[in-house]
Parts: structure tokens; C-alpha cells; sequence
């Protein structure tokens, strides 16, 4: 995979200045395959130390004022690094530049290539692209191209964390500086079968999902503590109690969409008595996004503690009704979900549990469908 990856940035119509590739502790015959690049590309051999630790050092060896980081697998396409650089140039206020993607998976048996959609993907204003990325990671490496000093300020990538490394590092990227988006297509993302992880860390394809899961909690707890109230809004600023209410709310949602309903609760709790105005239509379209996790809301008729404090927070006051229904109404499309792919057990308890927190029939049929692709190969 990796000559197919040196060879897309060979062929760049805008020819990087630099290519640094870092063997990271490879055993194999990646070593012999890339020194047959010659000088066209720098190679670093050393003891695998991991992604984060990897990206790190050919930072600390990069000459260029723009940073493109490229993942082995995948396939950036001629004209990428052309688009991304003129997205920096005709927006010199911007910290970074983004396009979209394909998924492509090689067919083993025969070698062909089969393209597919993007995974998920949210299209958002860049004065709204923190709080999208923070409801779920859609913008991956090999479609940006980040100023060197938006990296020099925000510091390395974190070299604790096991997994989601460069989410954690867009959160940060994106709390700093704007970006400059695009809809085009930008690179090939692989989806493969092969194992993950470290070599002292492996894990196998299965496992992923959950290791996705529990890495992102670990960083929205950390952004839970460290963030301010304030930059979970578009805006950046809290000046009257609607604002303060809107900021809670939209800081729930995006707890709730990683699974930490402890946090997501504490929100809505403090955001009830807030203000005395009903929800506004931004607000509870917020809410109704809660439950729209890639990842699925199984946890829901798991825990049933969270259950008892959505309805606790139903009878506490009309604004705490209007939320609990407005996280309703985002379960309706789940209860869908389950029909169409026949578990009518499954739909009937979450039907179930749109009652007990205060939704009434009939059902509206108004909630919008989330993506649940996978986010990465």
C-alpha cells in the first residue's frame, strides 16, 4: 500500500516540496521499498512508537510552511495538493484548508478497486465547523493542508492517546483558526481488513468501533473540562440567557453523541431553569441531533439511570418537558431504523422509551436521517 501512496504524491499536477515518510518500526519490506525512491522522498527508520509519535518527529524535520499529512493506505488524487494550496491562498485568514473524499476497498481475489460514497460528512459554515467536528469527526488528514503555524500553536499531536490521534488534534486546530472548505473530491480513503494499533497494541477490524468509542470519550471529556461554555456556539460569545441556554444545549448534544449521558445530563439539568422562553426551532433540532451517533444509541435501553434522569428532567419544568421531547422525537427515526431492519423487539422498546420520556402519538415523521458510516479505514 505504501508505493501506491508515495506514487499519488509523485504525481501531484503541484509537486510537494518535501516528502518525508517515517517507518514506523515496519518489519517487512517496507524499508527496501521505499529507499528504491531515491532522493525523490526522506526516509526515517525507527522502533515503532506510534502514529502520533511518527507524525511528531517529521514535523520537527519539515521545511515547508504548509503541512499535508498523508496516511500509508490511502490515495490522494493529481490535483489535491493544487486545490488545497489555492484554498490557502485565496484565504489568507484561514488556519487550514479541507475537501472531501471517496472509500475505495480492493477486492483481494481479483485486484479490482470498487469506489464508494463518503463516509459521514457534514457540509457547515467555517465559523461552524468547531461544533460539527465535535459532534463527530468528518475532515481527515489526507484532505487538508494546515499552516505550519496553526501546528506551532496549538503544540505536537498527543502521544497518550491509543487511538483518534488526529480528531483530537482537529478539535484543537479548529478552537485556533478557521478553515477554508471545498466539496471536492480529494483523496481515496481505504477500508481494509488488516489489524490496528501499535505493535505493542494490536487489535483486529472487529474491534475498532469500540476503540474509536472509548478514545473519543476520552477527548470530549478532556474538551468538557477545558473548553469554554462560549465556544461551543458559532458565535464564540454568551451575552443573554437564551445564548448561555442554546451553548448548554448544544454542549449536551455533543456529549450525548459519544455516549457520555452523565455530561450530556448535567447540561440539560443546568439549561433547564436557564431561561423562562420556550426552546427556539435551533434549539431542539440541536437536541433531536443527540441521538444521531454513528455509533448508535444502544446505550439508551442499556442504562436505564439515564432513562430516569430525562424523565426527572421532564417533570422538573416546561423547559425540561420541551428537551426530553424534543430527544424524543430524534429517537423516532432510530425506532425506523430498527424496523427496516426487521427487529421489531428493538423498535418496540424504543417506542417505549419515546413515551416514558413524553412524546405522544401520533408521531411526527419530520427527524431528519444520520449517517452511520464508518469514519476511516
Amino acid at each position: 500500500m505504501v508505493s501506491e501512496c508515495v506514487e499519488a504524491l509523485l504525481g501531484q499536477t503541484l509537486p510537494p516540496a518535501q516528502i518525508i515518510v517515517v517507518n514506523d518500526g515496519s518489519d517487512d519490506d517496507t524499508e527496501d521499498i521505499l529507499r528504491s525512491y531515491g532522493d525523490r522522498i526522506e526516509v526515517v527508520q525507527r522502533a515503532n512508537k506510534g502514529k502520533s509519535a511518527g507524525i511528531n518527529l517529521a514535523l520537527s524535520m519539515a521545511r515547508h510552511p504548509l503541512i499535508w499529512i498523508v496516511d500509508d493506505d490511502d490515495l490522494v488524487l493529481p490535483q489535491a495538493l493544487a486545490i488545497l494550496t489555492g484554498l490557502l491562498q485565496g484565504a489568507p485568514e484561514a488556519g487550514f484548508a479541507y475537501g472531501r473524499y471517496l472509500r475505495f476497498a480492493v477486492d483481494p481475489r481479483t485486484g479490482r478497486k470498487d469506489l464508494f460514497d463518503t463516509g459521514y460528512w457534514e457540509t457547515c459554515a467555517p465559523k461552524d465547523f468547531l461544533a460539527a467536528t465535535l459532534e463527530d469527526f468528518f475532515v481527515h488528514q489526507p484532505g487538508m493542508l494546515v499552516r505550519r503555524a496553526v501546528y506551532d500553536q496549538v503544540g505536537p499531536f498527543d502521544e497518550r492517546l491509543p487511538r483518534s490521534q488526529d480528531y483530537d488534534m482537529l478539535i484543537r486546530l479548529a478552537r485556533v483558526a478557521l478553515p477554508a472548505p471545498t466539496e471536492a473530491i480529494l483523496f481515496h480513503q481505504r477500508q481494509h481488513d488488516g489489524d490496528r494499533g501499535t505493535a505493542a497494541a494490536r487489535f483486529t477490524v472487529d474491534e475498532r468501533e469500540l476503540r474509536w468509542i472509548e478514545a473519543d470519550k476520552q477527548i470530549l471529556r478532556r474538551c468538557y473540562r477545558t473548553l469554554e461554555l462560549r465556544e461551543y456556539l458559532s458565535s464564540r460569545t454568551i451575552e443573554t440567557a437564551e445564548a448561555r441556554r442554546h451553548a448548554l444545549l448544544q454542549r449536551a448534544t455533543i456529549m450525548a453523541r459519544k455516549k457520555l449521558w452523565d455530561l450530556a445530563l448535567d447540561d440539560l439539568e443546568s439549561a433547564a431553569p436557564v431561561s423562562d422562553a420556550g426552546l427556539s426551532e435551533i434549539e431542539k433540532t440541536t437536541l433531536r441531533r443527540a441521538v444521531f451517533s454513528k455509533y448508535g444509541c444502544r446505550e439508551l435501553l442499556a442504562d436505564k439511570a439515564v432513562s430516569r434522569r430525562v424523565q426527572r428532567l421532564a417533570r422538573r419544568s416546561t423547559g425540561g418537558r420541551q428537551m426530553a421531547r424534543a430527544l424524543a422525537r430524534g429517537l423516532l427515526w432510530r425506532v425506523k431504523e430498527q424496523l427496516r431492519a426487521g427487529n421489531p423487539l428493538e423498535a418496540g422498546r424504543l417506542a417505549s422509551l419515546i413515551l416514558s420520556w413524553g412524546l405522544q402519538p401520533p408521531f411526527s415523521h419530520g427527524s431528519p436521517r444520520p449517517s452511520k458510516q464508518p469514519r476511516e479505514s
